[in-house]
């Protein structure tokens, strides 16, 4: 019993280390390192070597690429700021295809007086 639990144990770890080595490098992440030199520089023309594999991920990895896109930390962790990445979808022309998985920028929720006529005026202390 004892030595089920332990090989049970192992194949767990196991499984979540793979789990993290596939987050941690996505395939689809390729697809950004042609467009490096282009992520901090937005006066720089983008060109096909840029383009092209960003169009063909949209095409044939889109989940990987809407994962990557909502993750900052780990963009960030491959040195792509996750405003180039995005200005470079939209320079490419894929912001269509993947716009359902674009983070939005944070917008201040409006305050409840301006969304229900009948609330209470604050209170002052």
């Amino acid at each position: 019993m004892a030595q089920k639990m332990l090989m049970m144990a192992v194949l767990v770890i196991l499984g979540t280390k793979m789990a993290t080595i596939t987050v941690a490098n996505p395939t689809c992440l390729q697809s950004f390192m042609s467009c490096a030199p282009y992520f901090k520089n937005a006066t720089l023309q983008l060109q096909d070597n840029c383009c092209d594999p960003l169009k063909q991920a949209v095409a044939t990895q889109l989940t990987c690429l809407c994962s990557l896109l909502n993750n900052p930390a780990l963009l960030t962790s491959f040195k792509i700021p996750i405003d180039g990445a995005l200005r470079i979808t939209r320079q490419c022309g894929v912001t269509d295809e993947i716009n359902g998985c674009i983070p939005a920028t944070p917008r201040p929720s409006p305050s409840p007086s301006a969304t229900s006529p009948t609330s209470a005026p604050p209170t002052t202390r």
